[in-house]
């Protein structure tokens, strides 16, 4: 009896789908595509082909927009699966179970969802990277730190939405998206790493862009002010790759809780939820290395070697602790430990392998007079020997820069 009641459901939902595309002419279908078409032409989108998997930005160039004449176009008040003219006209909310038809929502906002983000990144780039002032004030190594390879982030997006597109108009009912998901991540989002791990050069070159050329924040003022920004920011612009990732990942698990347990549509949500989270993950790891790089190179600049010099800048490396102290001169009696002149400053720069020994010299330098590898320290805490010995410790170095043993006296501010 189940075995024919859902044959007969699938039977029905077959006529249905028939009985709304015999509605659907073909002159209608050209209309709506038509006017996606004649949108202005700096919100047109870059292509109306699927881009070469080996030229991802090659789309971008003199081509006219995607056909998604269901999704895309501007005029639609319809932001509901179900609020759509075909679904209500079908009269499949009668015979769809209530826990359905929120499915087919949470499905239908991932990729209309999609259209909106695609159409907000094309913005991006016809707005403003095409913008012929903002070209000519640029540097073109300033442009390509601001801009990334957002031609290849929006290259993919297209390539997405384009099959989410024909997957939703192949039934009115939307069989799943989360497998186009899993494919796009697992064979094109790679992208989005590349684009979200430049974010500290970014947001750095966008800051000194600002505060060094005034005709660029002049520029960007203008563009943001045009209606089509919605009062939106330049930067929330270039910041859109990030935060689309994350909201992938969180529309996905949002069609996990609606699926059936142990369906197939389960099978590719928890898939697909996977894939983003490996991507979101090499994102916040990408940009964390960047910013360990950058802090690495700013560290460099500030030091100057009185001793042999230590390459400082690796990938491998990193700052954990920095900071002044104060170093004993001078025999160690009770009487001269309690003369402050005997203490002098220096600065300690501790990274996760090294340890560099500084002192501070005009123009915010450092001079470095000693260093040795983090696995050759030893620190001795002193016998409690009266105030004047508070927060003292003895840093051995087994092997320093001079390849010796070496041994400082050294006073703390606090615990």
């Amino acid at each position: 009896f189940s075995s024919n009641l859902s044959d007969l459901l699938c039977c029905l939902l077959g006529l249905l789908y028939q009985e709304y595309r015999d509605k659907s002419t073909r002159q209608e279908i050209e209309t709506r595509r038509l006017q996606d078409s004649q949108t202005d032409p700096e919100e047109a989108s870059p292509s109306e082909e699927t881009p070469s998997e080996a030229e991802p930005t090659s789309t971008t160039e003199n081509k006219a927009p995607p056909q998604i004449s269901l999704l895309r176009n501007s005029n639609s008040r319809f932001n509901l699966w179900q609020d759509l003219p075909e679904i209500r006209s079908s009269g499949i909310l009668s015979i769809l179970q209530p826990d359905e038809i929120k499915l087919q929502e949470a499905m239908f906002e991932l990729v209309t969802s999609e259209a909106s983000y695609y159409k907000s990144l094309n913005l991006l780039v016809s707005h403003f990277m095409e913008n012929e002032r903002l070209k000519k004030i640029l540097h073109q190594s300033e442009a390509h730190i601001l801009f990334s390879n957002v031609l290849d982030v929006m290259a993919v997006s297209e390539r997405f939405l384009l099959d989410l597109e024909q997957r939703v108009e192949e039934n009115i009912v939307i069989s799943d998206v989360c497998d186009i998901v899993y494919q796009h991540t697992v064979n094109h989002f790679s992208v989005y790493i590349t684009y979200v791990s430049n974010q500290t050069y970014q947001e750095r070159a966008y800051k000194q862009l600002l505060q060094d050329k005034p005709a660029f924040r002049e520029v960007i003022s203008q563009l943001e002010l045009d209606p089509k920004c919605k009062g939106l920011s330049f930067s929330s612009f270039l910041i859109l790759p990030f935060q689309r990732i994350t909201r992938l990942k969180l529309l996905v698990q949002n069609i996990l809780k609606k699926v059936e347990e142990k369906s197939d549509r389960e099978a590719t949500a928890l898939d697909a939820h996977k894939e983003l989270e490996t991507v979101v993950k090499a994102c916040n790891e990408g940009v964390r290395k960047m910013s360990r790089t950058e802090q690495m190179i700013s560290i460099q600049k500030k030091l100057e070697f009185k001793i042999k010099s230590v390459p400082i800048i690796s990938h491998s490396r990193w700052l954990l602790k920095q900071g002044e102290l104060q170093q004993m001169n001078g025999p160690k009696t009770s009487r001269t430990l309690r003369t402050k002149k005997l203490f002098r400053e220096i600065y300690l720069f501790l990274f996760n392998d090294l340890l560099v020994i500084c002192r501070q010299i005009p123009g915010d330098k450092y001079q470095v007079f000693d260093s040795a590898p983090r696995g050759l320290l030893r620190v001795e805490e002193l016998e409690d020997q009266g105030q004047s010995l508070a927060n003292v410790f003895i840093l051995r170095l087994l092997e320093n820069a001079d390849d010796r043993e070496a041994s400082y006296m050294l006073k703390a501010s606090s615990q």
